[in-house]
Order: structure tokens, then C-alpha cells, then sequence
């Protein structure tokens, strides 16, 4: 950030230093008193600023803006504490629907029918349809002896035998009771504490997909499809705090975050540390020339499946990444990225030699190879290595009349030398 130069004879004691208006009444920011540091950490709690004594900057804050502070710090806390603030109203919505249930069945001759008291004040036995019997004590509840939960009052023992037996086609079979409850998938060995969970498992059995997209897609959960929905729109919700980078769902940043951690799945050959399991087979695969993904389009395969899909845009006709400076148009988001960079003229990458710097990280390698006097690229007609590939490309086309990629030489060679090798053990 620019530094601002402040004139001397500029008074700024009457002046609030969020709002710029005349101070009558206010708070000094950096005094030593209690009241001082609490404005100073509710502005960083809400809105991640922290502000630092100037010596021509204002000091003092007014008192509206100490009450506009206030509202929005009561909001923050309104929504930290609005599951804690939830269960508590809940509990007590609760409690007030049992009582007047509990009035309505009394008033009501059909759900009356249904409860059938026994002569013993101790146990009260309930039927419904007169199929099965539940059990409660008053000292403990009324209990459910389908899965053992206890519940408070007689309707709500009755609207959970209806609701959580018989209403739903797929409850399975319920062991245990209390935390231990484990509800179990009637076609396959998944278990769950909670019932809507196993509701949801059985729509992968029977294939009801309740909840669609307007582009045709279905989905077995409400969560799913409101993932899904975030693709149809350019917003990005969450941001990586270390680099900027922005993603449309918390599983991708999370992703992401791992690219700034230190890696620790070391290669055995070359001893590179990577940071996940995946993709340290994938490097694997690449010591190995293993390529598993394959275009249908041309026959082109590749080692890891992001190459494959950036491989499968240069068959896409569509370009939806445009340059709102030029009009450049490309289908890789990342070659916008590095041609506005040449249109800013941010080249972030320098050489340590010379200082020149480069727009890439490739552009200062090709750049070192001045230095390094590295030629890493054999001509395969010859004994002449070159810095470059196109210089190799160049030279294959126009002294030994060959029409190849040295990408596509790499790959055959690749696989030669490792047959060569499975030949020899």
C-alpha cells in the first residue's frame, strides 16, 4: 500500500476517525481504559481491521459510529450463537405443542381410541391398532420397545410410533438406545445413528432422486442439489486466505489448502515430497510413463486425469474465457490468467542471475537455460541438443524433413525404455 503524506498543521483532534465528521463527544481509541480496547477488538472481531496510532491521524471516534459498531457486533454474536439460541427455543416449542396435543387427543374421540391405559398406575400400556404394545414408566418417560427412546409425554410416544414405524417404507432394523441407536439399511450393511440419514442411503437403493435442478439433474439430497445449483452462477463463496484463490464449495478449498502445506509423501526415486497419497501415485505413474487416461476424441493419452481435461478444451470449439481489454479469447481459464498478466506487465518471477523476470514460472526456466547452458532436449536423428523444443521441433523439420512433437517423441521413448526395462528383469 501507498504511504500517505500528511500535512503537519492539519488538526485532527475533533475529527472521528471512521467517519470524518466533527467530534463533540467521543472516544479516544488509544487511551489505556477498558473502553478504548474493547471499541478497538470489536472493529477486528467484525470486520478484521486493526487500527494503529498515527501520529496525524485522527484518534477519536464518535458516538455514532460507537452505536452503528454496536449493532453490528450484536449481529456477529446473534449468529456465533444462533445454534445454542435454536436448541433452547426448540426445547421450549417442544414442550408447549405436548401440552396442547395432549388437551387436543383428550378432545379428540379417534386419537383417544388409539391410547389404551391398563388398570396399573405404574405402567401405562399403549396400543395402536391393536397390533403392538409399548411400555412407559412415569418416572422415566414413555418408552418405545420398537427402538427404546424415551419421550416425554404420551402424544409424543404416539406421533413417534406413527411418524418413525409406520409412515416410513424403509425404516430398517433400530439396535440399541439412546447414543448408541444405530439404524440399519434393510438391503446392505450401513448403519446410522440417524434416522433421516438412512432415509436418504435408501434412495440410492431404489433410485428416487426427489430433488431436481431445472437443468434436468436429480438428487437424493437437498444439500446435493444446493452444491449443484452454485455451478449455474459465477459466485464464488469461499476464498483461500493464503493466496487469494476462490472456490465455489468448501471440499474445494479445502482441496486446495493442501497445495500450502509441506509435503509428506516422499518419491522413492527422485525423493520429491508430495502432499497427498494420489498424488504421489500419479507421480509415480509419470517416473513410470503409465497413462491411463486416453481422448476419445484423437487417441492422446495421458498420465493424470487433470491433463486429460485440459487436453479435451483444445477439442472444444467454444471459448468462454475473454480478455476484457482485447477481446482474446481462449477455453483455459489459466491462459487468461497469464495474458493479462503480459497486459498488466506483472512478471512476479525474477532471475537470480541477472534479474530479468518472466510472466510464468516456465518462461524463467527456458530463461535460465541462458545461464545454465542446458540443453535437455536430443534430437533423435542426430547428436545435437537444443535449449528448447521448438528449437528442436524447428531443426527435426527443416534439416531431417521429420513432422513430430518432442512431446510426442517423449512419450514413445518413455514407453520403449520402460518395456526395455520389464524385458531385462
Amino acid at each position: 500500500m501507498s504511504k500517505v503524506l500528511f500535512s503537519e498543521n492539519l488538526t485532527t483532534n475533533n475529527i472521528c476517525r471512521i467517519c470524518l465528521l466533527s467530534v463533540e463527544d467521543g472516544t479516544d481509541l488509544f487511551s489505556e481504559d477498558g473502553t478504548s480496547k474493547n471499541i478497538l477488538e470489536k472493529i477486528h472481531l467484525c470486520f478484521q481491521i486493526i487500527l494503529n496510532y498515527e501520529e496525524y491521524l485522527p484518534n477519536y471516534i464518535c458516538n455514532n459510529c460507537c452505536k452503528e459498531l454496536e449493532c453490528a457486533n450484536n449481529f456477529r454474536v446473534k449468529c456465533i450463537t444462533f445454534e445454542e439460541r435454536f436448541i433452547v427455543y426448540n426445547n421450549e416449542t417442544v414442550e408447549d405443542q405436548d401440552d396442547s396435543d395432549i388437551k387436543q387427543t383428550e378432545d379428540d374421540p379417534e386419537l383417544r381410541s388409539n391410547l389404551m391405559p391398563v388398570e396399573n398406575d405404574s405402567e401405562v400400556h399403549l396400543a395402536y391398532n391393536a397390533n403392538e404394545t409399548y411400555k412407559s414408566q412415569y418416572n422415566d418417560g414413555y418408552k418405545c420397545d420398537i427402538c427404546n427412546k424415551i419421550l416425554k409425554t404420551k402424544v409424543s410416544l404416539l406421533k413417534h410410533i406413527v411418524s418413525m414405524h409406520q409412515m416410513k417404507k424403509h425404516v430398517g432394523r433400530i439396535t440399541g438406545s439412546g447414543v448408541n441407536r444405530r439404524y440399519h439399511c434393510t438391503k446392505c450393511v450401513y448403519s446410522t445413528p440417524h434416522s433421516q440419514t438412512l432415509v436418504n442411503h435408501m434412495r440410492r437403493h431404489n433410485g428416487e432422486r426427489p430433488y431436481h435442478c431445472k437443468c434436468g439433474k436429480s438428487f437424493t439430497q437437498s444439500a446435493s442439489l444446493t452444491a449443484h445449483q452454485k455451478t449455474h452462477s459465477n459466485m464464488m463463496y469461499f476464498t483461500c486466505a493464503t493466496c487469494g484463490k476462490q472456490f465455489r464449495h468448501a471440499y474445494s478449498l479445502k482441496t486446495h489448502l493442501r497445495v500450502h502445506e509441506t509435503g509428506s509423501f516422499k518419491c522413492s526415486i527422485c525423493q520429491k515430497a508430495l502432499k497427498t497419497q494420489k498424488s504421489l501415485q500419479g507421480h509415480m505413474n509419470r517416473h513410470y510413463n503409465i497413462r491411463n487416461y486416453n481422448c476419445e476424441d484423437c487417441g492422446a493419452t495421458f498420465i493424470t486425469c487433470p491433463e486429460l481435461l485440459n487436453h479435451r478444451k483444445k477439442h472444444s470449439v467454444e471459448k468462454t474465457a475473454e480478455c476484457h481489454l482485447c477481446g482474446y479469447k481462449t477455453n483455459a481459464k489459466k491462459n487468461l490468467v497469464i495474458h493479462l498478466k503480459r497486459h498488466a506487465g506483472d512478471k512476479a518471477y525474477k532471475c537470480e542471475v541477472c534479474n530479468k523476470t518472466a510472466y510464468t514460472q516456465s518462461d524463467l526456466r527456458r530463461h535460465q537455460r541462458v545461464h545454465s547452458r542446458e540443453k535437455p532436449y536430443p534430437c533423435p536423428a542426430c547428436s545435437q541438443h537444443f535449449s528448447h523444443s521448438s528449437t528442436l521441433n524447428q531443426h527435426a523439420r527443416n534439416v531431417h524433413g521429420l513432422t513430430y512433437r518432442w512431446g510426442e517423441y517423449k512419450t514413445e521413448s518413455g514407453m520403449s525404455s520402460v518395456k526395455q526395462e520389464k524385458h531385462e528383469q
